[in-house]
């Protein structure tokens, strides 16, 4: 049927949408063609096939045994044949094979599924890996090029890496004991955190940790332990503070922790990263997708 030169191309989008719509006006926009043109070509068909594909009223349009005869042999082929030239244009520029893709943290998680599966609509021969990386090594999975995107915590500020488009914002609260003194104010300041002891994980940069410490740092003591669980272990047990995303609410909940608003109102973002001298077509993609749909 989509090989015979009675019925091209164009003559199967417009029944097919039609039979979708049950309406010309509607069929007419989507297709990007005048309501005419849209007329003529069934009723071309309908006088290739020797009766009526729809019935038409004032109020409304409906298939016609015969039309849906058509729509139930037409559609399953015409998708095999959109599929088949989905995958060649995929093949053609280099988009197949596997994107490696690293996250941290439950609420990224969730935006990187949704990217994930966006990418995979628009580009079916893409396999996406997904891998779950940590504060405690930063940037050491894209060094290492296991990965070829993340979604780090910002600031990245480092030699051969690539800061792109921001996937996610959260606002940033102290994580303290249910105990302690500030776990009863509504907001802490600046002058409240003086003297306090900040956990933050190994092998941050100290960059990373100035731009996430509330107070000057000869006002604070900092302590480093091995990663976010121990954070949240430690600060439950009394033994310091850390500066948390909003999402430690939501997916850590403790009866032992409290999480309190900072005067300020800083925030955690996360963005896309990748090496900069090694972003391949499928990470190129990848972004061209994320360009469309940042959550903020």
């Amino acid at each position: 049927m989509l090989n015979n030169p009675g019925m091209e191309r164009q003559d199967i989008e417009v029944f097919l949408t039609l039979a979708e719509e049950l309406h010309f006006a509607r069929t007419a926009e989507r297709l990007r063609l005048a309501p005419a043109s849209i007329s003529q070509t069934i009723k071309k068909l309908e006088r290739r096939f020797g009766a009526p594909l729809f019935t038409r009223t004032t109020r409304r349009v409906s298939l016609t045994p015969l039309g849906r005869q058509l729509l139930d042999d037409l559609s399953p082929a015409y998708a095999q044949v959109q599929a088949a030239i989905a995958r060649a244009i995929t093949a053609g520029h280099g988009h197949t094979g596997e994107l490696r893709l690293g996250y941290m943290s439950a609420a990224v998680a969730r935006r990187v599924l949704a990217l994930v599966g966006a990418v995979r609509g628009h580009t079916p021969g893409v396999q996406v890996s997904i891998r779950e990386t940590t504060l405690a090594d930063l940037c050491g999975p894209l060094r290492r090029a296991e990965i070829d995107l993340s979604v780090l915590p910002l600031p990245v500020a480092e030699p051969g890496l690539t800061v792109g488009p921001v996937l996610l914002s959260e606002t940033a609260l102290l994580a303290v004991s249910a105990g302690h003194p500030l776990a009863r104010q509504a907001v802490v300041t600046a002058d409240d955190l003086a003297g306090q002891t900040f956990l933050f994980a190994q092998g941050l940069p100290e960059y990373w940790i100035d731009q996430h410490l509330p107070t000057a740092r000869s006002a604070s003591r900092i302590t480093t332990v091995s990663g976010f669980q121990e954070i949240l272990a430690y600060v439950a047990s009394g033994h310091g503070v850390a500066v948390v995303g909003a999402q430690v609410e939501q997916f850590y909940p403790r009866p032992d922790l409290a999480c309190v608003p900072i005067e300020g109102s800083p925030t955690f973002d996360y963005a896309l990263v990748w090496r900069t001298d090694d972003l391949s077509p499928l990470a190129t993609t990848f972004l061209r997708h994320t360009g469309e749909r940042v959550i903020k």
